[in-house]
């Protein structure tokens, strides 16, 4: 069931990525290494809350 959860992240992630390489083609490059950069941070806290954490059992 993780997987299937892990699966929104990864799209928003994917959207937010071919938002950033816009970004970039349109020569605003702090726009896009800053939208990667969140990007990542919140794909990462994700995952984190998804697979390691644990729950309150």
């Amino acid at each position: 069931m993780n997987y299937l959860l892990a699966l929104v992240p990864l799209a928003v992630g994917a959207y937010t990525i071919s938002f950033a390489v816009w970004l970039w083609q349109q020569k605003n490059k702090r726009g896009a290494v800053g939208t990667i950069l969140l990007t990542v941070l919140t794909l990462l806290l994700s995952f984190y809350a998804i697979f390691i954490r644990q729950g309150f059992e």
